[in-house]
């Protein structure tokens, strides 16, 4: 529908709730696209008092994100990624004058998942990863739960699931590291941090899945994946180019599953008079603030957490309404700077 109007995603979701900072025009616009392409719409109700009254009822219904894991007290939240997408969720649900709660305990399998929601019963539930209860996850939609997903959509899924292409993001990064000439490239991301969701439903899973299909076609079969036990990012990218390093592994590239581990693999490489990207070219995932400051800057795949949000809102509030939705992958690209090389 944003292609046939051309207008964004953002801007179709607005118009299909009826926001108010929209022009007539450009709501007409995506209108006419809406009708043409046969979506399946509301029925109308007066104009004037629909908004207000759905957000009221929306308020009173309640909406939760439940954040993927509960960490050790005194540090933050969520990772960094996962704040931005937070952040991005929060400026969905302000332009649409509603608010939501941040969920204080985070379920860590099917069981303790059953009991949150029976405990808390919110009317709509955007869960940040799936991994620990992808079954459950399952269940609570044959329930009738109406929620949406931030993480893959696996073959089994029946909810309703948002988020990047893990899998193309890192084949691309891959490839790429490929046509500059390197052959020795390592992986290096995080173990879970509960065994529950050390399974193959996660973003890791898809790219590693997509670094190794990158080499497989160039000819490189060589397999340099590395998942590091759970803790501060930056330690996990050092600890591998430690460990690397110690082991007398060659390689000449480092794809890092987040920025803060880039920063990390940079950091460690540097100690070791490794010269960045002359001897080892390096890439980091999400294309956060922190690619902007690790010196050499970095390159980066780049994911969009405002428009993530957008969607996981705009999905969990038509599912509320009644309104079926698909799952969703978002496109990904490669923010080239000076850690690759070129």
């Amino acid at each position: 529908m944003a292609e046939a109007a051309g207008v964004s995603v953002a801007t179709v979701s607005r118009v299909l709730d009826d926001h108010p900072a929209i022009t007539r025009e450009t709501k007409a616009r995506v209108m006419a696209a809406v009708l043409q392409l046969g979506y399946p719409m509301r029925a109308a109700q007066p104009k004037r008092s629909r908004p207000a009254k759905i957000r009221r009822r929306r308020q009173q219904e309640g909406i939760c994100v439940v954040m993927p894991a509960a960490l050790p007290p005194g540090s933050q939240l969520a990772n960094p990624f996962e704040l931005s997408l937070l952040g991005g969720i929060g400026a969905a649900m302000r332009d649409r004058g509603l608010d939501f709660a941040v969920a204080a305990r985070a379920p860590y399998d099917n069981a303790t998942l059953r009991d949150f929601v029976a405990e808390h019963g919110y009317a709509g539930m955007i869960f940040l990863g799936q991994s620990q209860y992808h079954a459950g996850l399952n269940a609570l939609f044959d329930a009738g739960q109406a929620m949406v997903v931030w993480g893959i959509e696996a073959e089994d899924q029946r909810y309703c699931s948002v988020g990047g292409d893990n899998f193309g993001g890192a084949k691309a990064a891959a490839g790429h590291l490929i046509r500059l000439g390197r052959r020795r490239i390592a992986i290096v991301g995080p173990a879970a941090p509960i065994t529950t969701a050390q399974t193959g439903h996660s973003q890791l899973a898809e790219r590693i899945a997509g670094y190794r299909a990158a080499l497989i076609e160039a000819g490189l079969p060589e397999d340099l994946s590395i998942t590091r036990r759970y803790g501060p990012a930056a330690r996990i990218g050092a600890d591998a180019v430690d460990d690397l390093i110690a082991r007398q592994v060659p390689f000449d590239a480092v794809l890092a599953c987040s920025d803060p581990i880039a920063a990390g693999v940079i950091d460690a490489l540097l100690r070791h008079r490794r010269r960045v990207p002359d001897d080892v070219a390096v890439i980091g995932y999400d294309d956060s603030d922190v690619a902007a400051y690790v010196r050499p800057r970095l390159t980066s795949v780049r994911q969009d957490p405002v428009l993530a949000g957008e969607l996981m809102v705009a999905k969990l509030l038509r599912i509320m309404d009644g309104i079926a939705v698909t799952s969703e992958r978002l496109p990904t690209s490669l923010s080239v700077r000076q850690s690759c090389g070129g």
